[in-house]
């Protein structure tokens, strides 16, 4: 049987500091603030468990599941918006290869 690759923490982890920048960076004309906010904070969550070496979805509590990928697939719609959602699903790919 064939072991899944171990996750790439530093991938992981830079690829949560560019959503992080992005949001703090970038204009977003029409995704409300709530939404970057969860969105931002879910990604410093990922980044730092990726900075500790853990797996982000395992240091979850009991119950609770990421949902940034739902809220920007939702939100986002600008040009520079999509940007962010393509940064977003780079964090995304690596969570899910892992």
């Amino acid at each position: 049987m064939r072991c899944p690759p171990a996750m790439n923490f530093d991938a992981l982890q830079s690829a949560a500091n560019d959503v992080i920048d992005a949001i703090d960076t970038d204009s977003l004309e029409t995704v409300t603030a709530d939404v970057l906010t969860t969105i931002k904070h879910q990604m410093v969550f990922i980044r730092d468990a990726a900075a500790a070496g853990k797996d982000p979805a395992a240091e979850l509590p009991a119950g609770t599941k990421f949902t940034y990928a739902v809220l920007a697939s939702r939100e986002l719609a600008s040009p520079n918006e999509l940007m962010l959602q393509t940064r977003i699903d780079k964090v995304t790919r690596i969570l899910i290869k892992a």
